[in-house]
């Protein structure tokens, strides 16, 4: 009875049968062994429908998307194109290694003048617009005071042999004091001659060997091309980045290495050779080299009294500390006074400092002095 019962079934009510092997005697296991070959069959089919049509890359390969960068770099079959990228790598980097003026030390710079140029132009044109209600005009005696200044840094600059005299015959040099005693202690020469000090680092400077202190370490940037150096190193920066975060998955945490370990360290550096280039060259511009370590002491207590110990944190800074400074500038001061006395400066030292501190001592308007 059964049998024939199932015979004249339809289909969809025969699998609703086969669903409860309660419903049907002991003597029927055929049927369920029917129903689970029929169902494996399906399935296999499906998978096989599945794996012929299913895209695959990398020759095949379907366990590449879970290797690791260490993996890649590793593989025999990707070794020939990493050898000729680490080769003409290589050979790029060592081909624009140059040497910077005075320091003597070799950097990678690639960034082409004109670029370096048409940032500065464009920086400047920024910042003009920003501060031009503020700026003094040329006549006023202190625009007048640092204009006197930076042209003796220039000058001397232009005996040192090791300066490359492309980078100052022919500039526009145009110097900027910005009376805004809110801004804080600042200045800077800009790629092209553009030069800007706010009033507010006056009084740390207090007399003109101090500002040739300030104005000597800006115009170092400019010398040894600081701006195309670290524009140089941008594309390492971005590489290091890709290859952390294929690692960590987690932007803020790769740009903390980031910076930490490159970034930073590298301006630091920077900044150091500009101190160190500054201070020679305001020597031979017959400054006194010894009142940059006073420069760097008071600016050191304006920034505790501003910052408190915030202030000496180095490793998270883009500059040097200024107790580091100052071990620094005591360390060179042999060197800077050797350079001072060859320039025969020492000849003229009395006469100047009395002058200097005949007129430092008198105000020259609000914010300044």
């Amino acid at each position: 009875m059964l049998p024939r019962l199932l015979t004249t079934l339809p289909r969809a009510t025969f699998n609703s049968v086969l669903i409860s092997r309660s419903t049907l005697p002991a003597f029927y296991p055929s049927l369920f062994r029917f129903s689970h070959y029929q169902k494996r069959s399906y399935s296999y089919e499906q998978n096989r429908y599945q794996n012929q049509y299913t895209y695959k890359r990398f020759n095949n390969n379907q366990n590449y998307g879970n290797k690791t960068i260490w993996d890649i770099l590793t593989d025999p079959a990707n070794r020939k194109v990493l050898y000729v990228i680490l080769g003409g790598g290589s050979l790029f980097y060592v081909t624009h290694l140059k040497e910077a003026p005075v320091s003597g030390r070799r950097r990678f710079i690639w960034i082409p003048r004109p670029i370096e140029l048409m940032l500065g132009k464009s920086s400047y044109q920024s910042i003009l617009e920003d501060t031009k209600h503020n700026i003094l005009p040329q006549t006023h005696p202190v625009s007048r005071k640092v204009e006197r200044i930076f042209a003796k840094i220039v000058e001397a600059a232009q005996k040192d042999p090791t300066v490359d005299r492309t980078l100052i015959d022919g500039v526009d040099w145009k110097i900027h004091v910005v009376n805004d005693p809110r801004a804080p202690p600042n200045a800077f020469v800009l790629p092209g001659g553009k030069v800007f000090v706010f009033s507010s680092i006056l009084n740390i400077c207090k007399n003109d060997d101090g500002i040739a202190t300030v104005l000597s370490h800006e115009f170092a940037h400019q010398l040894a091309r600081h701006t195309s150096e670290s524009l140089s190193k941008a594309p390492f920066y971005i590489m290091f980045s890709l290859i952390l975060y294929s690692i960590t998955g987690v932007q803020g945490i790769n740009n903390l290495l980031t910076d930490g370990l490159l970034k930073m360290p590298a301006s630091r550096q920077m900044e150091t050779e500009a101190d160190y280039i500054g201070l020679m060259i305001m020597a031979r511009a017959c400054f006194n080299p010894s009142e940059s370590v006073r420069v760097w002491e008071r600016m050191s207590a304006f920034e505790k009294n501003a910052m408190g110990q915030g202030a000496s944190l180095e490793f998270l800074s883009t500059h040097p500390a200024s107790e580091r400074r100052i071990q620094n500038m005591t360390s060179w001061l042999d060197k800077a006074n050797t350079i001072y006395e060859q320039s025969d400066c020492h000849v003229y030292a009395g006469y100047l400092g009395g002058f200097q501190d005949m007129f430092s001592s008198s105000p020259s308007g609000p914010g300044l002095f």
